[in-house]
């Protein structure tokens, strides 16, 4: 059954309308104090540049376009969840604020992003009806994706130029003292949720009843993309040096063939084969090898390699249970303090509560996202995306807040709808709007 024309059981429109309106107004009252109180901070580091007329600018566009995205949503999706979009809203403008307090300009940029991912959901939407294709061609937009991403091998580059070059760039020209690139990894991300929500959904009897006819042996309708999968994870982490990315991808695909066949047999075989990839990752990659050493010991002698995670888990621990106050802390001595270890930094001035609050939002979408999935025809392909997006938000999440509280080793992947990077808040935003889809009887 396709995903355009599934009927969706979601509650009262007129309801739901209601309350997205005043928790939206909750998310645009809080950026809004949160940015006065930075204008009053007297804080040393807080430069000219940062008190500027752009800090205004910024949240009155952010305002203006979470303000419009929710009046289209009323009309194009009435029975959507009511909670979904406040809290993208609220995480966007709360990321913004936390950015501006350390990069400045930064946040203008992104709330430009902010603008153009919001476009693009509307665009995903309204014209859901000429997407068909994607899940009609599941190959062809993996295939598509997997070529993107091979580019950056001959010609990518790194904005920072430091580290594996893992953007193209899409404009040689300044845009407001700032080059555009793309990560072609965060596209492969959602071409892949695609694909296997796809193949799920015209394979899954055949994965159960071959499964159930032979109990020791994997059937090849699981052994093929498993092989498939595991090959993409060790070129985006050995050639690549992704190794976010890649292990994201592949910790997805095994999440969704569990969650919808529901045999650990599979489960236990896709993990076997990620303690193989590891070894060889360990062996063959000296970035790899170096997250390793750094994650059981980032005190070790050579300190400087590991400074970020020292200064993040120190930052963490001044701003104890209530935090120093925003603009008070010591955000600003994390390196990567407004992209992967954006946490850390809220953490540093919101204190413990502050972070609590951060899980709670993000596990409480992952949780609504889940359960659209779950209102939807059981196995169809509507309800194995769902399925698929809520694993690549929950998984995405633990990753980056594990290796910035040390629980597990830093991979580099960004916070969703927090961390500061265009290509994965368009991406972000781009998911939501398969979530959004309107499915009609």
């Amino acid at each position: 059954m396709s995903i355009f024309n599934q009927k969706s059981r979601y509650i009262n429109p007129q309801l739901t309308n209601r309350h997205e309106a005043f928790l939206l107004l909750f998310a645009i009252a809080f950026v809004c104090l949160s940015g006065f109180s930075l204008r009053l901070s007297h804080s040393p580091i807080y430069t000219a540049e940062q008190t500027n007329s752009l800090l205004a600018i910024s949240i009155i566009l952010w305002a203006t376009v979470s303000a419009l995205g929710h009046f289209l949503l009323n009309m194009w999706v009435p029975n959507r969840d009511l909670l979904m979009f406040p809290i993208t809203t609220l995480l966007t403008g709360w990321g913004m604020i936390t950015i501006w307090r350390l990069q400045g300009t930064y946040a203008f940029r992104y709330a430009l992003w902010y603008v153009i991912s919001i476009i693009c959901m509307l665009v995903v939407i309204r014209w859901s009806r000429h997407l068909s294709f994607l899940e009609k061609y599941p190959y062809l937009s993996l295939i598509t994706g997997i070529l993107i991403t091979a580019l950056t091998v001959l010609v990518g580059v790194s904005p920072s130029g430091e580290g594996p070059n893992l953007w193209l760039s899409i404009l040689p020209v300044n845009f407001i003292n700032h080059k555009i690139y793309f990560q072609p990894s965060e596209l492969l991300k959602v071409l892949t949720i695609l694909f296997l929500a796809a193949y799920l959904s015209r394979n899954r009897t055949t994965l159960i009843l071959e499964n159930i006819q032979n109990k020791y042996a994997l059937p090849a309708a699981f052994t093929i993309p498993l092989i498939t999968m595991w090959s993409i994870s060790i070129f985006m982490v050995v050639i690549q040096g992704d190794l976010g990315a890649g292990w994201l991808i592949y910790w997805c695909f095994l999440g969704m063939f569990y969650l919808r066949t529901r045999r650990k047999r599979y489960a236990l075989s896709g993990v076997t084969l990620f303690l193989l990839g590891v070894i060889l990752a360990y062996i063959y990659s000296d970035l790899v090898k170096f997250r390793l050493h750094g994650w059981i010991d980032p005190w070790f002698t050579n300190k400087t390699n590991f400074y970020q995670i020292d200064q993040a888990l120190i930052a963490m621990s001044n701003g104890g249970i209530v935090g120093t106050g925003l603009g008070s802390g010591t955000p600003q001595n994390i390196p990567l303090n407004h992209s992967d270890f954006i946490f850390a930094s809220i953490v540093s001035e919101w204190g413990y509560v502050g972070g609590v609050a951060i899980i709670i939002l993000i596990f409480t979408l992952i949780y609504r996202i889940f359960r659209s999935a779950y209102l939807l025809p059981t196995h169809s392909f509507s309800s194995l995306l769902n399925t698929g997006i809520g694993s690549l938000f929950l998984i995405q999440t633990i990753i980056n807040i594990g290796g910035v509280l040390r629980i597990l080793p830093l991979t580099g992947v960004p916070l969703v709808f927090l961390s500061y990077g265009g290509s994965a808040m368009l991406l972000a935003y781009i998911c939501m709007g398969c979530i959004f889809l309107p499915r009609k009887g």
